[in-house]
């Protein structure tokens, strides 16, 4: 046998062995996910109708094992970490849930057993559901602390831009306070919605649970938009004939996302022809109801504004106000009047 080839069956044969590894691997964390403590209601009795300064708390052991693993699941290399909490930093965290309005507070009082804080989470915050869903309706939230130490403004801005690799075109300049509310209080306060959003979305059958799946065209929100479900995040909206970009969106890719700068206005040309809110409610079925209660909640139930302004060469070439109140959005609205009435 050609000895070259002998060593490329070789190679082969050891790539084959390992990827089953891999696949053997990740079944068996994703069985241990599915009864893991961290899901177990009874593993936050103690939190049970407790004031919701209490249940926010550094990451115990059990959470941060679960999203260890998760991580694995899902390919992500960080580990997560208890953190240090500094005073002011957790009064930030206190304040952003107990100034909400009611009816929002209300809903974190109600589906989220506690707000968990880590450090090297693999992203800015993350929500999951617990066992038997459908009967308690509650899960819980993770936050990483060091990724909400940016007040408001320069938070968005730098998410907003985050889909684009640089190639000298436009810029995107997004705010979400004005001058004097733009704290980090009010960036982790927005952060914090959204990720209450994805819960609501499953209780108020928005949207189905990401743990079982299901046909967007059989629940009331997703229908709006979504066509089909792929696996995971994957699937087809209505609009994707015409916006062809939709799935060349990589939030937080950067230098590696496969759009690019020049087109920025070409992009959001194209979301403006849709019924989605923002870019990123345009990237999943799951994450087009938490952008869109997240918006709700700060347009219109604490009158904030939410602004886009695509800049050129200094010039200011497209600006977009509080999406959801746009006749194209006007459906979504209506849902979420609907919810908080």
């Amino acid at each position: 046998m050609n000895m070259k080839l002998s060593f490329s069956i070789m190679g082969l044969t050891v790539l084959l062995f390992v990827n089953l590894l891999f696949a053997a691997d990740k079944e068996a964390l994703q069985k241990e996910l599915e009864v893991h403590k961290a899901r177990s209601e009874s593993t936050w009795r103690a939190f049970a109708g407790g004031e919701i300064k209490n249940r926010i708390v550094p990451a115990p052991d059990v959470i941060l094992d679960y999203i260890k693993k998760d991580n694995q699941v899902q390919g992500y290399k960080e580990i997560p970490k208890r953190p240090e909490i500094e005073p002011g930093f957790f009064s930030d965290i206190v304040n952003a849930v107990t100034e909400l309005p009611p009816l929002a507070r209300g809903h974190i009082e109600k589906h989220v057993v506690a707000i968990f804080l880590v450090e090297e989470l693999g992203g800015t915050g993350y929500t999951e559901l617990l066992r038997d869903f459908a009967n308690n309706r509650q899960g819980f939230i993770v936050l990483d602390v060091g990724s909400l130490n940016r007040k408001a403004n320069e938070w968005i801005t730098w998410k907003a831009n985050s889909p684009f690799a640089k190639k000298n075109g436009y810029i995107i300049e997004a705010e979400i306070e004005q001058k004097k509310d733009d704290t980090r209080k009010a960036s982790i306060q927005y952060i914090l919605v959204h990720e209450v959003g994805h819960l609501l979305g499953v209780a108020y059958g928005a949207h189905p649970n990401w743990l079982k799946g299901g046909h967007p065209q059989k629940w009331a929100f997703t229908k709006l938009s979504w066509l089909t479900s792929g696996q995971g995040l994957d699937g087809q909206s209505k609009f994707d004939t015409a916006f062809t970009n939709r799935v060349k969106l990589k939030f937080y890719s950067f230098k590696n996302a496969p759009l690019t700068t020049n087109e920025i206005d070409e992009t959001y040309t194209q979301l403006l022809n849709t019924n989605f809110v923002s870019l990123y409610a345009a990237t999943n079925m799951y994450d087009d109801f938490a952008e869109t209660y997240g918006m709700y909640v700060h347009v219109v139930l604490q009158n904030r504004q939410w602004k886009i302004r695509i800049i050129k060469e200094g010039k200011t070439v497209r600006e977009i106000v509080n999406p959801i109140l746009d006749k194209r959005c006007e459906n979504k609205k209506i849902y979420l009047d609907k919810m908080f009435k």
